[in-house]
């Protein structure tokens, strides 16, 4: 099951992970406990460890896993600099924490192009393509995250200056739905799932998909406590197997996958079966890191300022805990 963590009892919550790390590890036969961690609790791209906790496969390769799921990326990641985490399901852009000193190792690609967000505007807005976006006002979750990133990326293509769309940081999807919903802002870059519910209660309506103009990217990436991965490696390589198992399961098996994760992304069935048609389709197989996503990520980080310059990506991931190709 897994256990919901919010800003609130946030530091609670990192404390009973850190205990659970520090404990003695008592041996349940052959087991190893993994605290493992989402950094949203209901997002499709995280749901193979769901399905592979459902089918069995982390107790196939000797894996007990102790989810914890938080209501953001800068929690979860406080929690592993915390030393409380194992393994972390986040966003491929947060690698840059390991130049700045986070205790991990990115250990999979699992999700590349940036599907799952869309540019969204109200419903009955005059806008109907990204053209009409010059000039706008456009709301992202935060400053320097994925999705402004995005932004400033459609005004690159576009040949404006960066200065020609403003960005205004929301929040999370509530906070991205109610500025739609009050025209607060021109439009938001949010789930594509939102659009998808939004459309059919004519609120709000997607003008396009990020993937469509960003390509190449890694917006979703797994992570393995330096701890984990220096004490306990064939653990960390049994969770990548386990996680890869899921991923073809559910690129085989639809009905079954959707009816698994539907209680946990909390979408009606149609909105779920988009989704799933969105999502797991472009699921990472093999967890392989791709070099144009890299250097897409590289390039953002400055663009973001988030760093001066473009840190060297092979210090960040590691592909020797992955499967190996048949």
């Amino acid at each position: 099951m897994t256990r919901m963590i919010g800003r609130r009892p946030l530091l609670q919550g990192i404390a009973a992970a850190a205990s659970l790390i520090a404990a003695p590890y008592v041996a349940r036969g052959a087991m190893r406990k993994l605290t493992v961690a989402k950094s949203i609790p209901n997002l499709m791209a995280y749901t193979p460890i769901d399905i592979a906790a459902a089918k069995g496969y982390f107790a196939q390769h000797e894996i007990e896993i102790d989810s914890i799921a938080f209501s953001g990326s800068a929690g979860m990641h406080q929690a592993m600099t915390a030393g409380a985490l194992d393994i972390a399901l986040g966003s491929g852009s947060t690698m840059v924490n390991i130049v700045k000193g986070e205790p991990d190792i990115c250990i999979a690609q699992t999700l590349g192009p940036p599907v799952e967000l869309s540019i969204i505007v109200p419903y009955d807005s005059p806008i109907r393509s990204t053209d009409e976006l010059k000039g706008k006002t456009v709301g992202v979750a935060s400053t320097g995250s994925p999705t402004e990133w995005v932004v400033f990326e459609l005004a690159r293509l576009k040949g404006w200056a960066k200065t020609d769309i403003k960005t205004v940081g929301l929040g999370g999807t509530q906070a991205a739905i109610a500025a739609l919903r009050t025209h607060q802002v021109d439009a938001v870059v949010s789930d594509t799932a939102v659009a998808y519910t939004l459309e059919p209660q004519q609120q709000g309506r997607a003008i396009v998909n990020c993937a469509d103009y960003v390509p190449n990217f890694i917006m979703h990436a797994n992570f393995a406590s330096n701890k984990a991965a220096s004490e306990y490696p064939e653990a960390v390589k049994g969770f990548c197997a386990a996680w890869f198992e899921a991923v073809a399961f559910m690129k085989k098996n639809k009905d079954e996958t959707n009816r698994i994760v539907t209680p946990i992304t909390k979408l009606s069935p149609e909105v779920q079966a988009k989704n799933y048609d969105l999502v797991v389709p472009l699921l990472s197989l093999t967890g392989r890191f791709d070099a144009k996503g890299l250097a897409a990520l590289a390039r953002s980080y400055v663009e973001l300022k988030i760093t001066d310059t473009e840190p060297d990506m092979k210090n960040l991931y590691t592909e020797k805990f992955l499967p190996t190709a048949a």
